[in-house]
């Protein structure tokens, strides 16, 4: 053995090694040694001939007191209040039990037989480990399950068809896509450009990636850079010093960017910049740095950048109307979001979503008909979410009955579905100018009939007699 100890330890060591030399190798005996579990060793009459320096700790017992003495004296004096190697040279079996040790730790304990060539039981090998270690191992073991069931949900999350994140309601690959791309974006501090059409959500996509940030904890200021007076400009975003001009705060004005200072800042509409504040913003920057209006000293930033435009600023940028190099200071990280003509299947997630809403909002229960989403699933939408949840709390606060029908659709989303289908149905029908007037005529008609409750009243909405009503409606056999 390579290590020293005392003599009469050393003595018993040797005892043991003699015995058991064939069943524990000399380098086990150093390994114990160093052993975080306690290890006790004890003969086939229960003699102790073995503990390691761990054994010492959490038994309280030390080796000059132990070595050599009888387990079932020490049970006697109390030194533990059971002994599981007594147990296994009684029955010959392996055991585990938890032991309370004059330390005061409790321990689990494993006992096990040492068996001879002979399959003669010679001694008994005894591991101790304290509980407080497998409390710790425990609550590692828990924390990983946590970590397990987090990580399950997210799957199952990202499994399913419809997904939700923070008012980003979809079901399109396309938008599935563009979400893939923020979430990546998120966990880097890499300057997003955000495009797109009015209306798609670029403000809402741009709160997705700083609540999925290692900033969402810090400031999110969001600027409008179409709504600020451009005069006005400059010392919004960068701030002044007391008394730089006339009306100017005595106590000065910090900036956009000092407000957002360690968090993120988004830019919205920034293809409204004037050249002159591009020119400045492309300083900050590249400097990371701003300077207040009348200010001398320059203000460090930590700050994550986002900005979004619905304007083409490739083409601005040929109309020397933006900035190429502040182009692509913002373009780090490119992000598009695709306009809702171009992610239909999105369209009666959002319905179902937005009258979820309304229907919490005013403690209804108000549905729509299959009818009025297939019209609003072949309406272009120009304004894109914007315009649809304008259009459907539209819809539900003209509505007076449990069911919105294809009756409530405004005049602008009929017409192109009444033009959309007789263009249609013309095209099957070799495109007879009449046939197409007549598609029109009864769709009309039927907007009317739901509309009204009585013939009468339909007919005088229409501006015709209840006469010249009643012959169309068996013209087109409506109602049939």
């Amino acid at each position: 053995m390579l290590f020293v100890i005392g003599g009469k330890i050393l003595s018993h060591l040797m005892r043991v090694k003699e015995e058991l030399l064939e069943q524990i190798p000399d380098y086990i005996f150093g390994g114990l040694e160093f052993s975080s579990d306690g290890v006790l060793i004890a003969d086939s009459n229960a003699n102790v001939l073995y503990i390691n320096p761990a054994y010492e700790e959490i038994s309280g017992l030390k080796r000059s007191d132990i070595l050599g003495e009888n387990l079932k004296k020490l049970l006697e004096e109390k030194a533990f209040n059971e002994s599981a190697s007594l147990k296994v040279l009684e029955t010959k079996q392996s055991i585990s039990l938890i032991h309370r040790y004059i330390s005061g730790r409790t321990a689990l304990t494993t006992a096990a037989p040492i068996y001879n060539a002979q399959k003669e039981i010679i001694g008994v090998i005894c591991n101790t480990r304290n509980i407080e270690g497998l409390n710790k191992l425990k609550k590692e073991l828990e924390k990983a399950n946590l970590i397990k069931q987090h990580y399950s949900q997210e799957l199952q999350l990202l499994r399913k068809e419809h997904f939700s994140a923070k008012g980003l309601i979809y079901k399109s690959e396309a938008m599935k896509e563009t979400l893939k791309l923020a979430s990546t974006a998120a966990k880097f501090d890499s300057t997003i450009l955000i495009t797109g059409e009015s209306g798609t959500g670029k403000e809402v996509l741009s709160s997705f990636i700083y609540q999925n940030s290692n900033r969402k904890d810090k400031p999110f200021i969001r600027v409008n850079c179409a709504a600020i007076p451009k005069e006005l400009f400059e010392s919004e975003l960068f701030g002044y010093m007391p008394g730089s001009f006339t009306g100017a705060s005595n106590s000065g004005k910090a900036g956009m960017f000092e407000l957002a200072n360690t968090g993120t800042i988004l830019l919205d509409e920034v293809g409204e910049l004037t050249m002159p504040i591009q020119s400045k913003l492309l300083r900050v920057i590249q400097e990371k740095e701003v300077f207040r209006i009348g200010g001398t000293k320059p203000i460090k930033l930590d700050v994550r950048i986002i900005a979004s435009t619905n304007r083409n600023l490739l083409e601005e940028i040929k109309n020397n109307s933006f900035r190429e190099d502040l182009y692509f200071r913002l373009n780090v990280f490119p992000i598009t979001i695709p306009p809702l003509r171009k992610r239909l299947e999105d369209i009666p997630e959002m319905i179902h979503y937005f009258m979820k809403n309304l229907n919490s909002k005013y403690n209804k229960n108000v549905i729509t008909s299959e009818e009025l989403i297939d019209a609003l699933v072949k309406y272009s939408w120009p304004g894109n979410v914007r315009e649809l949840q304008n259009i459907v709390e539209y819809m539900f606060i003209m509505n007076e009955r449990d069911v919105i029908g294809f009756e409530q659709l405004p005049d602008k989303i009929l017409n192109e579905h009444v033009l959309m289908d007789g263009y249609k149905h013309a095209e099957e029908n070799k495109g007879k100018l009449e046939f197409l007037m007549g598609v029109y005529e009864k769709i009309i008609l039927e907007s009317a009939l739901s509309k009204h409750t009585s013939l009468r009243k339909a007919a005088k909405a229409l501006g015709i007699n209840p006469s010249t009503l009643s012959r169309k409606i068996k013209k087109y056999d409506i109602g049939s």
